[in-house]
């Protein structure tokens, strides 16, 4: 749908009430406040799925931001289930638990529990930046919609989440970088008519918006505020972890042969390095966010 008739869509309109408000009572009528502004702790405007990428709010903005692009609706919008009910969810780019650990009280794990394993903790400018990211990668800029269609628990999204090669799907461990060059492999593959798929494939060919013909990979770019993953019009490895090494298990007592385990100074460089590319990811990505929302309200 072209963006004048989209607009006058009542979810378009809807978006816009819910963002105007937003900016009004947790903004203080300032959205230059949306800079900085941890999604994290917000209980108002918050709907009915608890994740910070899948907040009212948040669908709002995905809505007001790419809702002509995907012919969005808030019934489109949902956590995945068997039946595929909903097409779209919200992404964290750059995620927290999946390198450092999330805190999770019932299983025992304490905040940063993978960081921790190597110490981590006791270098106070790492630790520092550890705790700065965790209040930021739930800032506006870290959050994206995509199509999420899928067999595998909870889609696209659970598809890229995978930590290791197994028989359900390729390993990506939530690495957006890698993520986006799946996603331009996939893309060549379907313009030469090559049928032969990975399974993670298989699962972007569940979603016709990750097809060429629907958006060729280099129009993500500036479409998605996504020009820091890309180069020469191509996506690039933003982190500089080699792909085989950002697979390999955080258990510093580890001593199965068939596993590969990192050594403490190669996970904590790996940290430093995610750490600093992604606060620029978030950082630019959030100023163009709220370049285009000002425009609008």
């Amino acid at each position: 749908m072209n963006r004048k008739d989209y607009e006058k869509t009542n979810d378009y309109k809807e978006s816009f009430r819910i963002l105007r408000g937003f900016v009004e009572d947790v903004l203080d009528g300032d959205i230059e406040n949306l800079r900085d502004f941890d999604f994290t702790n917000l209980t108002t405007y918050v709907g009915d799925i608890i994740d910070p990428d899948m907040y009212l709010i948040t669908q709002a903005i995905y809505i007001i931001l790419w809702g002509d692009l995907y012919d969005l609706s808030f019934e489109k919008m949902g956590s995945w289930n068997w039946n595929n009910e909903y097409a779209f969810r919200g992404d964290t780019l750059n995620s927290f638990g999946s390198l450092f650990g999330k805190e999770d009280k019932k299983k025992g794990r304490c905040f940063a529990f993978r960081a921790k394993y190597f110490a981590a903790d006791k270098n106070p400018r790492l630790w520092k930046k550890i705790n700065e990211f965790h209040k930021l990668y739930h800032c506006v800029g870290n959050f994206l919609i995509i199509p999420n269609r899928g067999t595998l628990r909870n889609g696209i999204n659970g598809a890229r989440a995978c930590y290791y090669d197994n028989a359900t799907c390729e390993g990506m461990r939530d690495y957006f970088d890698w993520f986006i060059i799946a996603v331009a492999k996939y893309q060549e593959k379907v313009k030469r008519g090559d049928i032969h798929l990975t399974k993670f494939e298989m699962q972007l060919q569940m979603n016709p918006e990750y097809n060429p013909a629907f958006l060729k990979i280099e129009d993500w770019e500036e479409r998605f505020f996504l020009n820091p993953y890309f180069k020469d019009g191509k996506p690039i490895l933003l982190f500089k972890t080699p792909l085989k090494d950002r697979l390999k298990v955080t258990d510093p007592n580890g001593t199965d042969p068939e596993i590969a385990y990192y050594e403490a100074d190669e996970y904590l460089e790996l940290l430093e390095d995610f750490l600093d590319k992604s606060k620029e990811v978030i950082e630019y990505r959030t100023t163009k966010i709220i370049e285009v929302l000002k425009e609008k309200l």
